[in-house]
């Protein structure tokens, strides 16, 4: 019996779901487990595994559909089997062709699909072990080329257009701007074309008609970047926030961090030790790990941390869950493979969710302070800084220079007070300065 293949809903916010990409034809294979298409939510993209054995019998909804959750989008079932047919897709899909005016519904008469010359008969493609190779290399379609019935030869290629290697997201972005994705450089590994090539490519044309012009240009905005777009405005309708800053000496800390680096086989950043000092603190401080609600304060038994992470379309925040449990190398790791599979799209829709405390890193740009906007419901996100060099008079009356890491803690005030909010920060910094304390 066929089974349905349906939207998920990946987070309780999430409403609808856009396909990018069908990893799967109708007729092939496919097993519990494997992905099976590729689909964008509000937050990140991800991939849908096929919940049974079987064979792809439909696919009701094409790239590019936006599709509302625990909605059927196929069938996967025994190889031939037929789909059942009563559900057909309620929501716009691909364009269907208009329907025939009364006086000409007469059927059209049916096209013989022909195949490419190169095709001999019994439909296997013949070609010259260099041409085989050639095409490889380049990356030609060889059932393109037309020899009028003869094997494909080297010098048959010539001129021949390569099959472009592009990411799903690049393919549709190309789409939706108008752009011949075929004359994109990739800057992808063998050159596949990736979601910022073809950013560029929008954008250099669209700048230069606007130097020439002086006309504004629009850019649609996507699913994420409109979430994005809702949430901030919503966290500086509704929360009265305030913004602290201050700075911690770690130069110890570059000397223990080159330490730990040296013996330990996971590497450790500074932000790594950042979110260490916030788990400690926050266990000492459970009124900044809390949330305001209309029935009181709201304090989270459970410290999970949510790292900001920056992608080329927005901002996704994946949470590490637990975090004052971990010892500094496991959270590192942790904290590592989360934000790799997030720039990949393959973060699970719980490991962006429920966090009760955000750390926000723009210190690699140079940034020396900066008023980070809560990440509601959450009440406190801190902001890091860049690390600077300032000369310091010691206690001796000579001069040197120390490394000072500056700090921006917001913290909504309904349900945290300008001293709660100082008295955590200073303990970051404690722990910044005297980093045993958090170690040991």
């Amino acid at each position: 019996m066929a089974e349905k293949v349906i939207m998920p809903k990946a987070g309780m916010a999430m409403e609808t779901g856009t396909i990018i990409k069908w990893l799967k034809e109708v007729g092939d294979k496919v097993e519990y487990g494997e992905p099976i298409l590729e689909i964008e939510t509000d937050k990140t993209s991800m991939q849908v595994e096929a919940m049974n054995d079987g064979y792809l019998l439909s696919k009701l909804y094409e790239a590019g559909a936006e599709v509302p959750v625990v909605t059927t989008i196929g069938y996967i079932g025994e190889k031939g089997e037929t789909p059942p047919a009563g559900d057909a897709p309620a929501a716009p899909k691909a364009a269907s062709a208009p329907e025939a005016k009364e006086e000409t519904k007469e059927a059209a008469p049916a096209v013989e699909e022909k195949k490419p010359a190169s095709f001999a008969t019994g439909g296997k493609l013949r070609a010259t072990p260099a041409a085989k190779r050639i095409a490889r290399e380049k990356g030609i379609d060889l059932a393109s080329i037309d020899t009028n019935g003869q094997p494909v030869k080297a010098r048959d290629l010539d001129g021949a257009s390569a099959k472009v290697k592009a990411t799903p997201l690049a393919k549709r972005l190309a789409e939706q701007n108008g752009v011949d994705i075929s004359s994109v450089a990739g800057s992808g590994y063998g050159g596949k074309v990736k979601k910022d090539d073809v950013l560029a490519a929008v954008a250099a044309p669209a700048a230069a008609t606007q130097a020439a012009s002086e006309e504004d240009v629009l850019m649609p905005l996507n699913g994420m970047r409109k979430t994005i777009a809702k949430r901030m405005l919503e966290s500086h309708n509704n929360v009265p926030p305030v913004t602290l800053n201050t700075q911690a000496d770690v130069t110890g800390l570059f000397a223990l961090r080159k330490q730990i680096n040296d013996i330990s086989d996971t590497k450790v950043s500074f932000n790594d030790l950042v979110v260490k000092a916030c788990a400690v603190a926050l266990r000492e401080f459970p009124n900044i790990n809390a949330s305001y609600t209309e029935e009181g304060v709201l304090y989270k038994k459970d410290i999970n941390i949510g790292i900001a992470v920056a992608l080329d379309d927005g901002l996704i925040v994946p949470v590490l869950r637990n975090a004052d449990k971990y010892s500094l190398q496991t959270l590192a790791a942790a904290s590592k493979d989360m934000a790799g599979r997030a720039r990949e799209g393959k973060l699970l829709p719980d490991e962006y969710t429920g966090g009760t405390f955000t750390v926000s890193n723009l210190g690699m740009f140079g940034i020396q302070s900066f008023d980070p906007i809560i990440n509601m419901p959450e009440a406190c996100i801190l902001g890091v800084c860049a690390i600077t060099d300032q000369l310091v008079m010691e206690e001796d009356g000579s001069i040197k220079n120390h490394k000072k890491m500056g700090f921006s803690l917001t913290f909504d005030h309904r349900c945290v007070d300008g001293a709660s909010g100082a008295k955590f920060l200073q303990r970051v910094v404690q722990l910044m300065e005297n980093p045993l304390g958090m170690l040991i």
